[in-house]
């Protein structure tokens, strides 16, 4: 199997940031691209409508400002992340519930490869919290690396 195309789903966290270096070696190694994705999701509690304002700023749904946030956070989360010579990555931002929407954009666009990190939870906080990570490597239709670089 050749290996071209590499997505990494990311939450900003210290093990997000272990896979994407991570990524960035396997990615060297094999001469592909990595494609770097934030799920965000709107809470579904919280109508399309609703308006929030902050002093000084035009208002805005919430919606646009939890894509606002996401899109300043990945700019950040980049800037930490130092990738081997030669290996870049593009980005972008998609919303719904994170692994769905990890796994359609898996789909859609021909990734070979997930790379992505885990958190460690185990016992009472994984059952409530679940994992992303968990969904992803269950559902997907392409191989899944992941990297176990912390826990919570």
């Amino acid at each position: 199997m050749t290996v071209r195309r590499i997505l990494v789903p990311v939450d900003y966290s210290s093990c997000s940031e272990g896979a994407l270096r991570y990524a960035g070696f396997v990615a060297q190694r094999l001469g592909a691209a990595i494609d770097v994705v934030h799920a965000w999701d709107r809470p579904s509690y919280v109508p399309d409508t609703l308006v929030v304002g902050r002093p000084g700023e035009p208002e805005r749904t919430l919606g646009e400002l939890i894509q606002m946030n996401a899109d300043r956070e990945m700019t950040e989360f980049l800037a930490r992340v130092t990738l081997p010579e030669g290996v870049k990555a593009e980005h972008c931002l998609v919303s719904g519930e994170p692994a769905s929407a990890i796994l359609d954009r898996v789909r859609a666009d021909g990734y070979e490869l997930i790379v992505i990190g885990t958190h460690g939870r185990t016992g009472v906080r994984h059952l409530l919290l679940g994992s992303v990570a968990e969904k992803v490597i269950r559902l997907s239709p392409v191989p899944v690396l992941t990297v176990p670089l912390c826990s919570t």
